[in-house]
């Protein structure tokens, strides 16, 4: 039989290894099957499926232990309700979320179990028993946080809160009392600055402006002053409670000391129009009126039952136009100020 010299089987598989190893180099140079190329960053980041978010109403402390609302964007949710409670955890999902000054009120470790809406409008928040390490000096901000965080949903009218499925009618530790069914008008920030009859006070929250390093906010404060049967009159205490901020408090009022209404509010298919003497304006040369005075009128008169909007007019104009170089066409709405930024 014949047979190939040994030096032939040895070339043949030498040159049968250099084609592999020519091949496999190729191979790294083709572009891989499925995989795209992009030409930018941008255009990397257009394939890249961005988290949805919404934004929400927070009630967080801030350095002064009073609450305020701050708009944060949360990742949509099927439970909004439950998920804005969370948010309101100490230690919680929240952290690097915290505007500067501010912070979460709910002790660290409160699980939130559940957040029921029955049929007439109320809301049970349950929480865990974590809940109730809360200290003595932060229970009152505690409730009132939950309750004017959840009441932004429209839904919600009233809430209880429950801890582990039964509701929670005192502080163990303080037995300071929870009443069930809270809603925005058993007040936040509560001042009896000035007041020298509680009995014949009434309670109504207005806003004022605040600010941590450069960052402006409003604060909803409870104040109180003299009961009155009429609509009318109390729309008027709330105006006049705006322009004077309680003494000695860390509250800014953003009017003119001088400014006062001309004649009683009016209110006709709840819009309430307000006439203001010319002391409205911020610079009496241009006729302009400060943004911030517009928000605190909005904010805290829309917070009255019936109230959607507000309607302005200024000595004999009835044509507003505020520093931002921004004209009121009509009347404002509450959605206008914290949703546009108006």
């Amino acid at each position: 039989m014949y047979r190939q010299p040994r030096i032939f089987l040895v070339l043949t598989a030498a040159l049968l290894s250099l084609f592999l190893l020519l091949a496999g180099c190729g191979a790294q140079d083709r572009e891989p099957t499925g995989v795209k190329y992009v030409g930018s960053k941008s255009e990397l980041n257009k394939t890249v499926k961005k988290t949805e978010t919404v934004k929400r109403e927070l009630y967080l402390e801030n350095e002064y232990g009073r609450l305020a609302p701050q708009m944060v964007a949360l990742p949509v949710s099927d439970a909004p309700a439950k998920q804005v409670l969370e948010y309101l955890v100490k230690e919680g999902p929240v952290t690097d979320l915290l505007p500067n000054g501010f912070q979460a009120v709910l002790p660290p470790d409160t699980m939130v179990r559940s957040a029921v809406l029955d049929r007439r409008g109320n809301m049970t928040a349950d929480f865990s028993k974590d809940f109730l390490d809360a200290p003595a000096n932060e229970q009152d901000q505690i409730v009132q946080s939950i309750v004017w965080t959840l009441t932004q949903f429209d839904s919600v009218k009233k809430v209880t809160i429950s801890v582990d499925g039964r509701n929670l009618n005192e502080w163990p530790n303080t037995k300071r009392p929870i009443s069930q069914g809270l809603s925005r008008s058993d007040g936040i920030n509560t001042t009896f600055s000035g007041v020298a009859d509680i009995s014949g006070s009434e309670p109504l929250t207005v806003y004022y402006l605040s600010s941590n390093k450069g960052h402006t906010y409003y604060v909803p404060v409870t104040v109180r002053v003299a009961k009155t049967s009429k609509e009318t009159d109390r729309l008027a205490s709330l105006v006049n409670a705006m322009i004077h901020e309680p003494e000695g408090s860390e509250f800014i009022s953003i009017f003119n000391p001088g400014t006062a209404l001309v004649e009683k509010p009016v209110v006709e298919n709840g819009v309430v129009h307000l006439h203001f003497n010319n002391d409205l304006f911020t610079n009496s040369d241009s006729k302009t009126v400060s943004d911030a005075a517009l928000r605190c009128l909005i904010l805290t008169l829309t917070g009255e039952d019936g109230i959607q909007k507000v309607s302005i007019k200024v000595g004999d104009s009835s044509k507003v136009m505020l520093e931002s170089g921004k004209k009121l066409s009509g009347p404002v709405s509450r959605n206008m100020v914290v949703r546009s930024g108006l």
